[in-house]
């Protein structure tokens, strides 16, 4: 048992999560912290993140907050060397800052909404990788974890742009190829749904919600509800060593429902 502690153990790691202000990302920097990392947190919103940086240990120099707009490449490059430069080293990425676009349709989708999906979800987790593989190599090694949707798996008739980005960022397990030879992991993981204030206001754009929660009931094939804990399970087990033995996959946390 202890031997089994220890893999999932990050103890003198330091994480780095973007979009940890709130939502799914809050909830993967509160799993990554319990289980001994040290916490980087990005986001755009200050106040909100400041309080999580605050709440996981800023004042003991367990967390500290940073404000980073990840498709701005000069940003990127510039807080990716504070954090290193703070706590030292950097030994896991977990990308999960992104956005929801409001683009129902490719006939209703216009070019500045297109380049807005995929500036936020595609450019700003291969920027943030491309400027952590230096510290992760310094460091000895680290693990890349990027976190996408169903949406990157499946064709929906809403939000045709975010989609098309989610999937294009697949192609980022092309590093977990390069950079293995440096001790470099790199995995994809697909949350279903589970309940984040964005899941739910997305839901709610296409009509009654509490319609679109049976439907989605009735397809998935486990009962119950997820949440977004079980998500941040699973980004713990790529990020730990209990997964050492893993890269350039991905996992699905969806409670089976791609196999209706």
């Amino acid at each position: 048992m202890n031997q089994l502690n220890a893999y999932f153990s990050l103890k003198n790691k330091v994480a780095l999560v973007t979009g940890a202000a709130r939502g799914i990302a809050l909830h993967i920097a509160c799993a990554l912290s319990t289980a001994g990392a040290r916490l980087a947190i990005l986001d755009v919103r200050e106040q909100e993140g400041q309080v999580v940086a605050w709440l996981l240990g800023s004042t003991q120099g367990r967390a500290r907050f940073w404000s980073l707009d990840v498709s701005d490449r000069n940003a990127v490059r510039r807080v990716m060397g504070a954090v290193e430069g703070h706590f030292g080293r950097i030994d896991i990425l977990v990308n999960s800052a992104g956005i929801d676009a409001d683009n129902p349709s490719a006939q209703g989708l216009s070019l500045a909404q297109w380049e807005k999906a995929m500036s936020a979800n595609v450019n700003g987790s291969i920027l943030c990788s491309k400027h952590v593989i230096a510290a992760m190599e310094r460091a000895g090694g680290g693990s890349i974890v990027n976190v996408l949707s169903l949406c990157a798996l499946e064709d929906e008739r809403h939000e045709a742009a975010d989609h098309a980005a989610k999937a294009a960022l697949r192609m980022a397990n092309m590093n977990a190829m390069r950079y293995a030879a440096r001790n470099i992991r790199v995995n994809t993981i697909h949350p279903g749904f589970s309940r984040p204030p964005a899941q739910v206001e997305a839901l709610r754009k296409q009509g009654d919600l509490t319609q679109r929660l049976v439907d989605l009931a009735e397809v998935q094939m486990l009962t119950g509800r997820g949440s977004a804990t079980d998500v941040a399970a699973g980004i713990l087990y790529l990020a730990s060593d209990a997964s050492r033995f893993v890269s350039g996959t991905e996992l699905v946390i969806e409670a089976g429902y791609g196999c209706r």
